[in-house]
C-alpha cells in the first residue's frame, strides 16, 4: 500500500508539471463580440437586413448581400424601400469582398429580371456606373465587367440614354488611359444593341479616335472589339470605314498591337467578299507570318496559335503557290527551337524506323540555332503547332499529305516535351478521318504514342479517341492491304499499353479504364481469333486481379462484347464458362458482385433464351453466398430475372426463383439484406410475367428487340456451320487431288521402273530359252503342271488379281514379281498432315481448352488415313507375289489376328465415347460432406469444382493455372 501511494503521489507530481500556468483565450470572441453580432429572433427579414446593414459587422454585410435575391422575390416593395439605400449607402465604405458580392447579386438580378427595367434602371444600373469611378482598381474593373454583363438584358433606350453617352465621354482624349481603356469595352458591348445607322453615326468616330491613340493598349484594346462593331455596321459599312484601320494596325510598331489586329481580321473574314480577301487579307497575312517568323518576337506564338484559322477562314482564297509557301512556314514552325542533333535522335527510334525521316526543308540549318533565351517561346511554338495539325491536313491537300506534311507528323509525335505530343495525339483521330484511305499512313504514329513510355498523359489523350482512330486507320485506310503486317503492329501496341498502365503505372487507373472500355470496340476493326488470343486473357486477368472497381466494371463489360461477337462456337463456350467460373464461383466476394455487373451486360447483349439456358441457374445459386453483401447485389437483379421468364415455358425457372426468394425472406439474419429483399419482393410484384400466347399476338418492343437477338444468335451458329462445311469440303478436295496426283505419278513411276525390268526378264529368258533342247521345254512344262496341281486356285487367284490391279488403275506389272511395292510402303505425302487436315491437332475442332486452360476430351473424328475401304488398303493376302499355301495359311491367321483386333480396339472406342457422352449428359452435382448431392449453383465456393466444360480448346491463350485441383497443386 505504501508502494501504490509513493507511485501514485510522484504521478500527480508529473501532471502538475503539464498544468503550468498559461494565457489561453477560453473562446475566439470576447463577450462583447458576441453581444454585437447577436441578433433578435422576433425581426422580420427585411428588419433583421436593415438593422445588419446599419450597425453590423462585414461578414453580417456579405450575409445580407447574399440574401438580397430572396429579400426582392419575397417582399420587393418593402426591400426597395428599406434595403436598397442602406445597400447603396453602405457600398461606399465597404471592403473588396463586399464590393465583389455585390457585383455577382447585381448581375444575377439583372439575368433573373427580378425588377422591373426602370426599378432596376434607378437602383441598379445607376449604382454600377458610380462604382465603376472608385480608386480601387480591381473594384472598378469588377463593377466594370458587371455593366458589361447586364448590357444584352437591358433596352437599347435605356443603353443609348444610360451607357453610350458615358461611353463616349470617357473616350475623349482628355481622359485617363483607364477610362479610354473602359470605353473601348463598352462601345464593343453597346455596338450590338443598334443598327448601322445609329452605329455609324454616334460610335464610329470615337472608334477611330481611339485606333489612332497615343497608347499602344487602347489601340489594342480597341482591336480586340472592332469585329463587334464591323458585325453592326455590316459587310458594306465595314470595309468602307473598318477594313482600313485594320490594315494599318496590322503593320503598327507594337507586336501587341499587330497582334490585336489580326485577331480582328480573322474575326471579320465572314464579313469581307473574295476580291477584299484577296487583295487585303492574304497578303496581309503572309506578310504578318514571315515577318514573325524573321523577328522571333511574341507575334510567333499568335502566328501558331491562329494558323488552323488561316486554313481555316481563307484557305479558299490562296493560289497554288502561296498554298504551298504557307505549308512551308508551317514546317518551320514545327521545327523551331529544335537543333538537328534533336531530329537525328528521334529519327533513331526503333519505332520511328517506318516513319519517313525528314526532308531537307523541314530540318533547320546550322546558321539558324534556336536562340536560347527563348526557348518558352520556341516550345509554345510547338505546341501551338501540334494543336493546330489537325486544321492544317484539312488545308493540305488528301493526296499531297505524304509530301507536305508526313514528316512534320514525325517530328510532332517525337518532340521531347510531353505537351507537344499530348497535343498531337488528341487530334490525331481528326487527322485520320481526313485522310480518309490514306489514314494508314498515321499507323506508325498512332503505333508510336501507344508505346508512351515516359508520360501517361500522352498515351491518355491518345486513348480517349481510340475507337474512332483505329477505325479510320484499318477499316477506311484498308490497313491490311497497303502495309504489310499493320494491323499485327496496331495489336501489340494496343498489348504494350495494356501492360504499361499495369505495371508501371498502376495508380493511373482512369487511362486504363478508357483503355478497357475502348476494347469492346474491337470486335468492328480485327477478326474474333485475334481477340480471342491476344486480348481476351489479358481482360480476364484484370477482372479479377485488379485493385480498382472501375477498371474491373469495364473488363466485365468488356469481355461480354467480346463473347457477343466472337465467331465461333467452341471459343464463346470457353470464355462464359470462364467467367462464370472467375466471378460467380470464386473466392473473393468482390468478384462475386462483379457477376451481377456481367449478367447486366449479358442481359443487354444476348437475348432472353440464352441467359435463361447459360446464367439463370449459376445467379439463383448465389442465394446461399455467406457474405451479406453478395445477396444484397442479389436483390436488385431479381425483378430483370423475372421479366426475362414466359409462361408456361419458364414454368421451373419461375418456380425456382420464387422457392428461393421465399426462402431467403425467411431465413435472412442480415438487418440490410433482410430491407432489400422486402423492397425487391415489392417489386417482383410489380413486375409482369410475359405469356407466351400473348406476346404472340401483341409484340411490344422489348420482344421485338429480343426476336432480333435470337435471329442474330441463330444466324451466327448457321454461318459457323455454314463455314465449317466448306472448309472441310475445300480440304477434302484438295487432298483428294493432292492425293490422287501424287499417287499417280507414283504409280507411274513404279510402272516404269516394273516395264524395264520385266523387259530386261524377258529378253534374258528368251536367250536362254533359245539354248535349251526339247526335254529342258518338257522339264519346265512338268514343273508349271505341277504348281498347278499343289494349287487349284492359282489361275482364279491370278486374275483377281489382275482384276483388281486393273480396276484400281494401277498396272498389274506392281504386283507380278515378288520384290514389288506393296501399296502399303508407297509414299503418302499427307502422312504429316492428315491430322491437320481432319482436324485432329485443329485448335478450332478440339475446343478452347488452352484459351482457359482446361483439357478437353480427345478428338474422336475419322483420321483421313488409308481405311480398310480404301483401294490403296491391302489385304494381308493381297501382298504382291502370288500366294502359296503356307503363305495363305499365315495370312488367314494374321487376317484374323488382326480382325479381332480391330474388334477390341472398336469395342473400346465405343465404350470411351458412351462414357464421354454420358459424362457431358449427367446434371452437374456433387457430393457434399454428407453424401448428399448438391447443385454447382448452390453458392459453395466449391462449386466451381462440379462446373463442367463441353468443350475445350488445346492451345488456348487464357491461363490453365484456375483449373488445377488441389492435389495437382500439392504434387507440384
Amino acid at each position: 500500500m505504501m508502494d501504490l501511494s509513493s507511485d501514485m503521489a510522484s504521478l500527480e507530481d508529473d501532471i502538475q508539471e503539464f498544468n503550468i500556468e498559461k494565457d489561453v483565450r477560453t473562446s475566439l470572441k470576447s463577450q462583447e463580440e458576441l453581444d454585437k453580432l447577436t441578433v433578435d429572433e422576433t425581426l422580420s427579414d427585411v428588419d433583421r437586413a436593415v438593422y445588419l446593414l446599419s450597425s453590423g459587422q462585414e461578414v453580417q454585410f456579405l450575409s445580407v448581400i447574399h440574401n438580397l435575391p430572396s429579400l426582392l422575390k419575397g417582399w420587393q416593395n418593402e426591400s426597395i424601400r428599406r434595403v436598397l439605400p442602406k445597400v447603396k449607402e453602405m457600398l461606399h465604405t465597404a471592403g473588396l469582398d463586399v464590393q465583389l458580392a455585390a457585383t455577382e447579386v447585381f448581375t444575377t438580378v439583372a439575368k433573373e429580371e427580378l425588377l422591373p427595367i426602370a426599378v432596376y434602371t434607378q437602383h441598379f444600373l445607376r449604382a454600377i456606373i458610380t462604382n465603376m469611378n472608385t480608386k480601387e482598381p480591381a473594384s472598378s474593373q469588377a463593377w466594370l465587367d458587371t455593366l458589361l454583363s447586364v448590357i444584352p438584358f437591358l433596352p437599347k433606350e435605356t443603353v443609348r440614354r444610360e451607357v453610350l453617352g458615358l461611353a463616349i465621354a470617357k473616350g475623349q482624349l482628355s481622359q485617363p488611359t483607364a477610362s479610354r481603356l473602359s470605353c473601348c469595352s463598352i462601345l464593343g458591348a453597346v455596338a450590338v444593341k443598334f443598327d448601322a445607322h445609329i452605329v455609324k453615326k454616334d460610335i464610329v468616330h470615337t472608334v477611330k479616335q481611339l485606333c489612332q491613340d497615343v497608347e499602344h493598349n487602347v489601340r489594342a484594346c480597341m482591336c480586340s472589339y472592332l469585329h463587334s462593331v464591323a458585325a453592326a455596321l455590316g459587310a458594306e459599312e465595314t470595309r468602307k470605314c473598318i477594313l482600313d484601320e485594320v490594315v494599318e494596325l496590322a503593320g503598327d510598331e507594337e507586336s501587341q498591337v499587330r497582334e490585336a489586329a489580326m485577331e480582328a481580321l480573322l474575326n471579320m473574314t465572314d464579313l469581307l467578299d473574295d476580291d477584299c480577301l484577296v487583295q487585303h487579307v492574304v497578303p496581309l497575312v503572309c506578310k504578318y507570318c514571315e515577318q514573325a517568323l524573321q523577328n522571333e518576337d511574341h507575334t510567333m506564338l499568335s502566328v501558331a496559335k491562329n494558323f488552323g484559322r488561316f486554313c481555316h477562314n481563307i484557305s479558299k482564297n490562296f493560289n497554288a503557290e502561296q498554298h504551298a509557301w504557307l505549308l512551308s512556314i508551317y514546317r518551320k514552325l514545327c521545327t523551331v527551337g529544335r537543333t538537328p542533333l534533336d531530329l537525328n535522335d528521334g529519327s533513331q527510334d526503333p519505332i520511328m524506323l517506318h516513319i519517313t525521316p525528314p526532308t531537307p526543308d523541314v530540318t533547320p540549318t546550322p546558321s539558324h540555332q534556336p536562340n536560347p533565351d527563348k526557348m518558352e517561346e520556341y516550345l509554345g511554338c510547338r505546341r501551338l503547332s501540334a494543336y493546330n495539325f489537325p486544321a492544317v491536313v484539312v488545308f493540305c491537300l488528301t493526296e499531297s499529305f505524304e509530301h507536305e506534311l508526313l514528316e512534320c507528323a514525325s517530328l510532332l509525335c517525337t518532340d521531347a516535351d510531353p505537351q507537344v505530343r499530348k497535343h498531337f495525339a488528341s487530334g490525331l483521330h481528326e487527322v485520320a478521318q481526313s485522310l480518309e484511305a490514306l489514314a494508314y499512313l498515321v499507323q506508325p504514329h498512332l503505333v508510336l504514342l501507344l508505346r508512351e513510355r515516359h508520360v501517361p498523359g500522352v498515351l491518355d489523350a491518345c486513348l480517349r479517341r481510340l475507337p474512332d482512330t483505329l477505325t479510320a486507320v484499318i477499316i477506311r485506310g484498308n490497313l491490311a492491304d497497303n502495309k504489310v503486317n499493320g494491323v499485327t503492329e496496331l495489336i501489340g501496341a494496343l498489348l504494350a499499353a495494356l501492360s504499361r498502365l499495369e505495371q508501371q503505372w498502376p495508380s493511373v487507373w482512369r487511362p486504363l479504364e478508357t483503355l478497357v472500355t475502348h476494347l469492346r470496340r474491337l470486335p468492328d476493326v480485327i477478326t474474333s481469333d485475334q481477340i480471342y488470343y491476344k486480348f481476351a486473357p489479358i481482360i480476364f486477368k484484370l477482372l479479377t486481379t485488379n485493385h480498382y472497381l472501375p477498371v474491373r466494371q469495364a473488363a466485365a463489360s468488356t469481355v461480354c462484347v467480346f463473347i457477343r461477337h466472337n465467331r465461333k462456337m467452341e471459343q464463346r463456350r470457353e470464355m462464359w464458362d470462364r467467367l462464370i467460373q472467375d466471378l460467380c464461383y470464386s473466392r473473393n466476394y468482390r468478384n462475386r458482385n462483379l457477376f451481377f455487373d456481367a449478367c447486366r451486360h449479358m442481359m443487354a447483349l444476348f437475348s432472353r433464351s440464352f441467359f435463361k439456358e447459360h446464367l439463370f441457374e449459376h445467379v439463383l445459386g448465389l442465394f446461399n453466398d455467406p457474405v451479406p453483401n453478395v445477396r444484397l447485389c442479389l436483390c436488385k437483379i431479381l425483378p430483370s430475372m423475372k421479366a426475362l421468364l414466359k409462361l408456361p415455358k419458364d414454368r421451373s425457372l419461375h418456380g425456382q426463383l420464387e422457392t428461393n426468394v421465399r426462402k431467403l425472406l425467411s431465413s435472412e439474419k442480415d438487418r440490410d439484406v433482410s430491407i432489400a429483399i422486402r423492397t425487391t419482393i415489392l417489386e417482383l410484384d410489380r413486375t409482369e410475367v410475359a405469356m407466351e400466347s400473348l406476346t404472340a399476338q401483341h409484340h411490344v418492343d422489348v420482344d421485338l428487340q429480343d426476336q432480333r437477338k435470337e435471329e442474330e444468335e441463330l444466324m451466327l451458329l448457321q454461318q459457323e456451320m455454314k463455314n465449317k462445311d466448306e472448309d472441310a469440303r475445300s480440304l477434302r478436295s484438295h487432298g483428294s487431288s493432292h492425293s490422287s496426283s501424287s499417287v499417280g505419278k507414283a504409280m507411274a513411276n513404279r510402272s516404269d521402273k516394273k516395264k524395264k525390268r520385266n523387259n530386261s526378264v524377258q529378253s534374258s529368258t528368251q536367250s536362254s530359252l533359245l539354248k535349251v533342247n526339247g526335254k529342258d521345254k518338257e522339264k519346265s512344262r512338268s514343273l508349271h503342271q505341277l504348281d498347278s496341281r499343289s494349287n487349284p486356285g492359282y489361275p482364279q487367284q491370278r486374275e483377281g488379281i489382275l482384276a483388281n490391279a486393273t480396276g484400281s488403275g494401277i498396272s498389274s506389272v506392281l504386283y507380278n514379281l515378288g520384290t514389288s511395292t506393296s501399296p502399303r510402303s508407297l509414299p503418302n505425302h499427307f502422312a504429316t498432315h492428315s491430322s491437320y487436315l481432319t482436324g485432329a491437332n485443329n485448335p478450332a475442332n478440339q475446343g478452347p481448352s488452352t484459351a482457359l486452360g482446361h483439357k478437353g476430351p480427345p478428338f474422336h473424328g475419322q483420321p483421313m488415313g488409308q481405311t480398310r475401304s480404301s483401294p490403296l488398303s491391302a489385304s494381308a493376302g493381297f501382298i504382291g507375289s502370288i500366294p502359296t499355301a503356307q503363305s495363305n495359311q499365315s495370312t488367314s491367321s494374321t487376317h484374323q489376328t488382326n480382325k479381332t483386333t480391330r474388334k477390341s480396339d472398336r469395342r473400346k472406342a465405343s465404350a470411351l465415347s458412351h462414357q464421354n457422352t454420358a459424362s457431358q449428359d449427367e446434371p452437374r452435382t456433387r457430393k457434399d460432406s454428407t453424401g448428399s448431392a448438391s447443385s454447382t449453383g448452390s453458392g459453395s465456393r466449391k462449386g466451381h469444382q462440379a462446373l463442367r466444360r463441353k468443350g475445350s480448346l488445346p492451345g488456348s491463350p487464357i491461363g490453365a493455372s484456375s483449373n488445377r485441383t488441389r492435389k495437382e497443386k500439392n504434387a507440384r
